[in-house]
C-alpha cells in the first residue's frame, strides 16, 4: 500500500502517475482527473554525429546517485548546537589562563595564527572542526545547546504534508 502524494489517502489498487504543472505524482484514481496521465517514456534514437542513428543501452543511462550521508544521532531532534556569543572572551580567558601566547597555541593546536586571532577578536565565526579543536584543547565549551521549535509535533495528524494540504484546486465550473 502507498500513499497519494496529493490528498494523502492510503491506495489500495495501483497508484497511478500524473504531472501536474511540470512536477509527476503517484495519486489516487479520485485525484487522477487533475492533471495528465503519463506513461514511461520510450527510449528514442539518438542521431549519431556519422549519420544514422544509434540506440543508447541501459549502461549509458544517467544515473543519480542517493544521498549517501546518514543523519547525525548524538542529540535529540529538539536539541540543537549554537556557538556562545561570548565565544571570543572565553577563547581568550582559556589561553591567558595556561599563560600562553597565541603563536604556542597554534602550533600545539595546529590552527594558524592569523584564524586564532580573528577569532578571539570575533572577527570570524570558527567552523565546527576549530571549534571541537579549541574546546579539546583548552577543555572549556564554546557552544551552547539551544531548543528547537518544531511546528510538527505541535499539530496531530501525519508527519508529512502532501500536495493536497499546501494546494487549493478550483474546479473547472467555478469560474470566479
Amino acid at each position: 500500500m502507498s500513499t497519494c502524494e496529493m490528498c494523502g489517502k492510503e491506495i489500495f489498487a495501483k497508484p497511478i502517475t500524473i504531472e501536474i504543472e511540470g512536477a509527476v505524482l503517484s495519486v489516487c484514481p479520485s485525484c487522477a482527473k487533475h492533471g495528465k496521465q503519463v506513461t514511461k517514456p520510450n527510449p528514442k534514437p539518438k542521431p549519431s554525429i556519422y549519420g544514422g542513428t544509434r540506440t543508447t543501452s541501459t549502461s549509458q543511462a544517467r544515473t543519480t546517485r542517493q544521498p549517501t550521508s546518514k543523519p547525525y544521532r548524538g542529540r535529540s531532534e529538539n536539541e540543537s548546537k549554537e556557538l556562545a556569543a561570548d565565544y571570543p572572551d572565553r577563547i581568550r580567558l582559556a589561553r591567558q589562563k595556561k599563560g600562553m601566547t597565541q603563536k604556542e597555541v597554534s602550533i600545539e593546536s595546529k590552527i594558524s595564527i592569523q584564524e586564532l586571532q580573528s577569532i578571539e577578536t570575533g572577527k570570524m565565526r570558527p567552523p565546527d572542526a576549530i571549534i571541537e579543536k579549541l574546546e579539546k584543547f583548552f577543555n572549556i565549551k564554546i557552544t551552547e545547546d539551544v531548543a528547537v521549535y518544531s511546528p510538527i509535533d505541535q499539530k496531530k495528524g501525519p508527519a508529512f504534508q502532501t500536495l493536497g494540504d499546501i494546494v487549493v484546486i478550483k474546479k473547472k465550473n467555478d469560474e470566479e
